[in-house]
């Protein structure tokens, strides 16, 4: 069986995502100083650009977290439990993390801007069909979450503020600059970039860590041994008990029989 700690799995995503950081940072000091290249390094580890080590690790944690909704979900179906939210969200995290990957929101912003002349904070404007969807999951999961344990409702709320600051806060304030061209890929403009995409990294960390929490405290019938408890085992040792039982009477039958 297999044993995940929520302490230990959080704190190895988190010290991975911190040297991403650095990296990063290195990056934009290498940048100023005029090496944009560096050997390939700047670009494998610059947080602003798609389909290197961040874009990967990024989707990797999406990926992750729908694992352990969908987890969560088919174990709900099976107890005859509300399961439906569970799946529903294992699905929009698994279209996060492949819009980490292939970038689908970029592919957004030019029909956008068109179609709303977008500009200042909406100059990327894949923020806007992406808000109005991040809206209508707050109005459909909003009573949802707060029917959860207090832990884990706050854990949700968090991961999903800390998350959603950089997604769209940032990347609002990132569009009003990008759109002058004083400030388009500069230092300033990087070192947002870097604030925007460590705090999606730190929502989906938090996210994953509420998740585990989920299952260890709450459902704790979910195959996948968290901490020490092995439910799996528990629960064949009870039907091993019923089975023992039924042999006695008919010992006791032969016996008299004799």
């Amino acid at each position: 069986m297999l044993k995940l700690r929520p302490q230990k799995i959080t704190f190895i995503l988190s010290m991975t995502a911190l040297c991403l950081v650095i990296a990063d940072c290195l990056g934009l000091i290498a940048k100023a100083a005029g090496h944009d290249f560096l050997g390939g390094l700047v670009p494998l580890f610059d947080m602003d650009e798609e389909k290197n080590i961040p874009t990967f690790f990024s989707t990797f944690l999406a990926v992750i977290a729908s694992g352990l909704l969908l987890a969560i979900g088919l174990v709900r179906k099976q107890v005859e439990r509300p399961w439906r939210l569970w799946i529903g969200l294992s699905v929009v995290f698994l279209f996060v993390g492949m819009d980490d990957f292939i970038a689908i929101h970029e592919h957004l912003n030019r029909p956008i801007r068109g179609l709303f002349h977008a500009k200042d904070i909406f100059y990327f404007a894949w923020i806007i069909p992406y808000g109005l969807f991040v809206m209508i999951l707050a109005g459909i999961y909003g009573r949802f979450v707060f029917e959860m344990p207090t832990h884990i409702r706050n854990g949700l709320v968090l991961s999903a503020t800390v998350f959603l600051t950089g997604a769209i806060g940032f990347e609002m304030l990132g569009g009003k600059l990008f759109e002058s061209s004083l400030f388009s890929k500069t230092a300033f403009y990087g070192a947002m970039t870097t604030v925007e995409e460590s705090l999606e990294l730190a929502g989906l960390i938090i996210f994953i860590h509420t998740l585990m929490r989920y299952i260890e405290d709450v459902q704790k019938n979910i195959l996948v041994q968290l901490g020490g408890h092995n439910p799996l085992t528990d629960a064949k040792d009870e039907t091993r008990l019923p089975r023992q039982r039924k042999q006695h009477p008919r010992n006791s039958r032969q016996g008299t029989s004799r």
